[in-house]
C-alpha cells in the first residue's frame, strides 16, 4: 500500500544522526492504522506467512504499534526484514533507518548494514534513498563503506519459494510425502531457484514410493520425456501404472499411448484400448479421440475384450 508514508526520508536528509531519525521512522511505521486492527492482523497474517511482502510490512507495522497484537519490536523487525528480503522498498529503507539509529535492546547501530539497505532501495529506483545513502556514506569511515559493499555482495535474499523449499525438504526427510512432492515442484518449475530436473525427479520418486499419486504421475512424465534422467519408457510405464491404478485419468491415457506405440512395453492394442476407455470414462478428451482412432483397425473381439477389462478394473483403495 503506497499510502504508507515515507517514514524517515523527508526529515532524515536534514537530521541524520541528530536524534530525529528514530522519531521519523516511528511515525512512518505507525501510519498504518486500520479501523479494526484485530481484523487487519487476522487478514494479514496468512498473506504474510505465504510471503506477500506488502502484508509482511504492514503486519510489522502493527506489531511495532501494538495494534491488534501485543507490541513487539522484535516481531515487527522480523516481518519487516522478510518484506525487505523480497525487495519491498519501504521495508528496505525502514531497515536502513533502524540500523542507522538503532533500537534499544533490539538493534545495535550498524551504519554498514544501514548503507547496504539504503543501497538496495536506491537500486530499485528510490531517489530519496539514493540521497540518504550518499549522506550516510559521507559520514562513514572507508572501512565501514567497504564492509557495506561486502555485505551487499554476499547478501542472498530468501524469497517465499526458497523458504518454503527449506521447510518442505526438512519435512520430506522425515517422510512427509506431500512435502516431498512440493519440494519436487519447486525444483521442477524453478520457482525462486534455478530449475533442477534431476533434483525434482529425486523428490517426486521419494513421494511416489509412498504411493502419492501426483508424484507417481510426475515421475512417469519425466521419465517419458527424458527430464532429469535419460528417457526411459519402461520406468515411465511403471510410474504411470501406479497412478493409473489409483484412477488418474491422464496417467491412464498416457499408459494407453505407451501400449499403443509399444514404448517400454510390448505393443498391445487391447491393453491400450482398455486404458483409453478408462480415461475416456473420466472425460479425458485425448483419450476419447484415441479410443475412436484405435478401434478402426481392431477386431470386434479385441474391442469387446478391452471393454470387458475396463469394466472389471478396480481403482486401488476403493
Amino acid at each position: 500500500m503506497r499510502h504508507l508514508v515515507r517514514f524517515i526520508l523527508l526529515v532524515f536528509l536534514g537530521a541524520l544522526f541528530l536524534g530525529c531519525a528514530s522519531t521519523n521512522y516511528g511515525k512512518g511505521i505507525t501510519h498504518y492504522t486500520p479501523d479494526d486492527a484485530v481484523a487487519a492482523v487476522r487478514e494479514l497474517m496468512p498473506l504474510a506467512e505465504q510471503g506477500h511482502a506488502e502484508a509482511q510490512f504492514n503486519l510489522g507495522s502493527l506489531y511495532y504499534q501494538g495494534r491488534g497484537v501485543p507490541q513487539d519490536y522484535r516481531e515487527a523487525l522480523q516481518w519487516i526484514y522478510k518484506a525487505a528480503e523480497q525487495g519491498h522498498v519501504l521495508a528496505q529503507t525502514t531497515l536502513g533507518s533502524l540500523y542507522a539509529e538503532g533500537v534499544r535492546g533490539v538493534i545495535e547501530i550498524d551504519r554498514s548494514q544501514a548503507l547496504m539497505w539504503f543501497s538496495f532501495a536506491a537500486a530499485r529506483g528510490d531517489m530519496e534513498a539514493r540521497e540518504v545513502m550518499d549522506i550516510l556514506a559521507n559520514r562513514m569511515a572507508p572501512s565501514q563503506i567497504a564492509q557495506a559493499q561486502r555485505l551487499a555482495r554476499e547478501f542472498k535474499p530468501r524469497n517465499v519459494y526458497t523458504k518454503a523449499l527449506e521447510e518442505f525438504k526438512a519435512q520430506g526427510e522425515r517422510g512427509d510425502a506431500v512435502a516431498q512432492f512440493k519440494a519436487g515442484l519447486i525444483y521442477y518449475k524453478g520457482q525462486g531457484i534455478p530449475r533442477d530436473y534431476p533434483e525434482a525427479l529425486n523428490w517426486f520418486r521419494k513421494a511416489a514410493r509412498q504411493g502419492y499419486l501426483p508424484a507417481q504421475y510426475n515421475a512417469g512424465y519425466m521419465y517419458e520425456k527424458g527430464e532429469g534422467a535419460p528417457q526411459d519408457y519402461e520406468k515411465a510405464k511403471d510410474y504411470y501404472l501406479q497412478a493409473a491404478k489409483q484412477g488418474n485419468r491422464q496417467a491412464q491415457y498416457n499408459l494407453g499411448n505407451l501400449y499403443e506405440k509399444g514404448q517400454g512395453v510390448e505393443r498391445n492394442e487391447v491393453e491400450a484400448l482398455m486404458w483409453y476407455n478408462l480415461a475416456a470414462s473420466q472425460e479425458e478428451p485425448q483419450a476419447r479421440a484415441a479410443r475412436d482412432r484405435i478401434t478402426v483397425w481392431m477386431t470386434p473381439a479385441q474391442v469387446a475384450e478391452a471393454q470387458r477389462r475396463a469394466r472389471e478394473f478396480k481403482i486401488v483403495g476403493k
